[in-house]
């Protein structure tokens, strides 16, 4: 199985090697879902954590506020490309970049704004493989407070839509389930795809046809990716093949990124998230959702 992680991926040794590059950002993603009254989740930003400890050099990034078009009853929705070019221009980031991502506890965060660069035609960024976790169990060096704020690129970003190469949505999942010709891949906990979880995202179940891979299952006890193989076994176990189209979907879309993420790190190019995911899914009774 071919493997893309030295490509997406970077260690802390390799990222620590590095924070004298002044074409480096760093870009922290961390942020807290907590659940409310709805059945659904409130955003926390992870503000408070970035302040308590972060990589030296890095800057603070809110997905919902700073990288994502408001939509009614939805979150972190994909913005429109001047936004985000205007967003990704103010953190620092140019032509002649070098991008980090990394969350705290777990990828997905990470991953989501990976996704995102990449879904405005920026490929010069990476995943630090453990997050900020696995930088601070090996006592690497963090620093506290507000960033520092980078910059404005000497030249420019040419950014790009390419959203739909790494994202799909709504019209494209219904035809998923009219014609099986894609597999859909719900990457919430197994309680969620039970039937058992607390949360419903606005109406309970999941899209018809689904298989459930927890976006939790794809990284070890340290927060790092499983290797290639394992990977592959992973996704093979759960019936996803790699020879066929998939779509991923959460609450959304951050879970989703993960999973599919896994795939892209293996090659497998032909991997969509649903950017609404269940939040919009769920929005209409006409669209139907099963135990």
């Amino acid at each position: 199985m071919s493997s893309r992680h030295s490509e997406y991926l970077i260690s802390t040794a390799d990222l620590q090697a590095a924070l004298a590059d002044p074409d480096l950002v760093i870009l922290d993603a961390t942020t807290t879902l907590v659940p409310n009254a709805a059945r659904t989740f409130d955003i926390v930003t992870g503000q408070a954590d970035f302040e308590a400890a972060h990589i030296p050099g890095a800057q603070f990034v809110d997905l919902e506020r700073d990288l994502s078009r408001p939509a009614p009853g939805l979150l972190f929705t994909l913005a429109e490309v001047a936004d985000f070019a205007a967003a990704a221009t103010r953190l620092g980031i140019g032509a002649a970049s070098r991008v980090v991502v990394y969350s705290s506890a777990q990828p997905g965060w990470a991953v989501r704004l990976w996704l995102t660069l990449r879904a405005y035609g920026f490929s010069q960024v990476k995943v630090l493989d453990g997050g900020l976790m696995a930088w601070r169990a090996e006592d690497r060096p963090v620093d506290t407070g507000p960033a520092r704020p980078r910059p404005l690129p000497v030249q420019p970003f040419a950014w790009r839509d390419d959203r739909a190469a790494f994202f799909t949505d709504t019209a494209r999942v219904e035809q998923a389930v009219t014609s099986g010709d894609a597999i859909l891949v719900n990457a919430l906990g197994r309680d969620y795809f039970a039937g058992t979880a607390a949360i419903t995202y606005g109406r309970k179940g999941n899209i018809p046809g689904s298989r459930n891979l927890p976006t939790s299952a794809l990284v070890g006890a340290d927060g790092r990716f499983l290797s290639a193989d394992d990977l592959a076994q992973l996704y093979a176990a759960e019936g996803i093949a790699a020879d066929q189209a998939t779509i991923t979907y959460c609450g959304a879309g951050v879970a989703a990124s993960n999973v599919a993420f896994g795939r892209l790190l293996l090659g497998l190019d032909d991997t969509r998230v649903y950017d609404g995911s269940l939040m919009e899914w769920a929005q209409d009774p006409a669209r139907p959702l099963v135990p």
